[in-house]
């Protein structure tokens, strides 16, 4: 059974939704495999768990320490 992991920060319902949708349209159109027993696995972190050149993303990009702020909040 085929099956993708998609690591990410979190994301909303709506982007979840559009990655599923577009991984499955990329899979069949380059397997030639139907989709029906594709697993799709999305894997959160919060941005305080994602490093990039030695910072958390929340320390290096202040726009990205600002919606992890709101996920918090909303406590999504």
């Amino acid at each position: 059974m085929p099956h993708i992991v998609v690591y990410s920060p979190r994301l909303t319902r709506e982007k979840k939704v559009a990655c599923v949708a577009a991984l499955t349209k990329a899979f069949e159109e380059s397997t030639g495999l139907g989709a029906d027993l594709l697993t799709i696995h999305i894997e959160e972190h919060s941005y305080d768990n994602i490093g990039v050149g030695g910072k958390l993303l929340t320390d290096a990009y202040p726009e990205i320490a600002e919606r992890e702020k709101q996920f918090q909040e909303t406590g999504r």
